[in-house]
């Protein structure tokens, strides 16, 4: 298989919004592509390295659409008969309901699977349990500009204390996905599952030590979008 060529994520933002706003694709149909292609490869990771990669499957998820991808993998996995927790770092009440993040956090709800809002030492205390578990990385996208701090952070540093294997959806949370800078502190995957194309951070500064293995996850794009750049790029 040809590698993917590694783009920076701007340009991928960009390939999300032609989609939406000239194709009429909604962004939902590109989250639910994405957290199904992953959760496709958590569950063969799970099957040939059980004692790598067991459940329960803890997914961290934050408010944005990273947080939205990890509630489509809970629900994937959970209906593949996977044990399944999901820790929300935010207040459910703040997520906007009509959102892609949202509406698929509302459907993990109603099939109870178990969804947890816990505080700061709570989150530590979960993270450091002895008993086998795989930590999936649903915290932030590529959207993060600037260090991160505050609960995030906590979350960040709890993960990479665990000791637990961790797959990170899109990008390792803390990576900048432009030119592979740490941005305060890093989550530190075993395994990255990313969307659409690798991200040029990936190869660049810390990138290649934080990322893990890395799988790319084709998300339905219109193929005209892909063929536009490759002309734009000649």
């Amino acid at each position: 298989m040809t590698k993917a060529r590694a783009e920076d994520p701007e340009t991928i933002r960009q390939w999300d919004r032609i989609a939406s706003e000239e194709y009429g694709l909604p962004g939902i149909v590109l989250m639910e592509n994405a957290g199904a292609g992953a959760a496709r490869i958590i569950s063969r990771l799970s099957r040939e390295e059980p004692e790598h990669f067991p459940d329960p499957f803890i997914i961290l998820c934050g408010p944005g659409a990273n947080g939205g991808d990890g509630c489509v993998v809970a629900r994937h996995l959970f209906n593949s008969g996977y044990d399944v927790e999901v820790y929300l770092c935010f207040e459910p009440g703040g997520l906007d309901e009509n959102s892609d993040a949202g509406v698929n956090l509302a459907v993990i709800e109603k099939m109870e699977v178990p969804t947890v809002r816990p505080g700061q030492d709570e989150i530590r205390h979960i993270l450091r349990r002895e008993d086998p578990a795989t930590v999936i990385d649903a915290l932030l996208g590529t959207g993060l500009s600037r260090a991160l701090k505050g609960p995030l952070l906590t979350w960040v540093q709890a993960a990479t204390a665990s000791g637990k294997s961790i797959i990170s959806l899109d990008i390792p949370t803390g990576l900048d996905g432009k030119n592979g800078e740490i941005l305060g502190d890093c989550v530190p995957a075993s395994h990255t599952i990313t969307f659409a194309a690798p991200k040029t951070g990936f190869y660049q500064g810390s990138g290649p030590d934080i990322t893990g293995h890395i799988h790319v996850v084709e998300i339905g794009l219109p193929r005209d979008i892909l063929e536009n750049r490759e002309k734009q790029q000649r």
